[in-house]
């Protein structure tokens, strides 16, 4: 279906008269596309499918040129729909918010809430009075150091898991915020 590139040049150029267009399916495609010119009805081919309703047969229709897969819908501009209108008192309800949606933000405002409660009582006082510690045997801090260090939780009978309470580190730090965070999310509305 390719165009001679005198004959889409000369389209262009507005040289086309209309009775050119009429003959040639494609340039009055590209006609009505790039300008706006509607080709006469009366002389536009029409499809196979359209042909039953009009009278053609829809072998002679399509014998010339090959279907197009543009549809040409007559009546032009399709109309907009009317606006919604505001229920009586001006006032649009909130929507309803789906119960999984409600379980999931209470689940992170939770998992927030003890995550930022572990991670500040850890720093405070000292996940050390509920984990046992390391063996006094085994360190002079052990016994007396009660702050858990999370990047060693998992070393905890050694005396490199625990540190002095009262001392940020970085590990608190990040639990601390990500527990923020995660309670942020549960409060935060789509």
């Amino acid at each position: 279906m390719s165009l001679p590139d005198d004959q889409l040049r000369r389209l262009l150029d507005g040289e086309i008269d209309a009775g050119e267009l009429a003959g040639d399916r494609v340039m009055a495609s590209i006609a009505d596309r790039v300008f706006g010119v509607k080709v006469d009805p009366a002389v536009r081919p029409v499809k196979p499918r359209e042909a039953d309703g009009i009278g053609q047969s829809p072998i002679a229709s399509s014998m010339g040129e090959p279907d197009m897969l543009v549809e040409i819908i007559p009546g032009g501009v399709t109309p907009l729909p009317a606006p919604l209108e505001a229920p009586p008192g001006g006032v649009v309800p909130p929507l309803e918010t789906p119960a999984a949606i409600k379980r999931r933000r209470k689940g992170l405002i939770l998992l927030g809430v003890l995550g930022m409660a572990t991670a500040l009582y850890n720093v405070f006082m000292g996940l050390g009075e509920f984990i046992p510690t390391c063996d006094p045997s085994v360190h002079v801090s052990c016994g007396q150091a009660l702050k858990l260090n999370w990047y060693d939780a998992y070393r905890t009978s050694e005396h490199i898991a625990w540190g002095e309470t009262g001392v940020w580190g970085i590990p608190d730090m990040v639990a601390t915020g990500a527990s923020a965070l995660l309670m942020l999310f549960g409060f935060k509305k789509r």
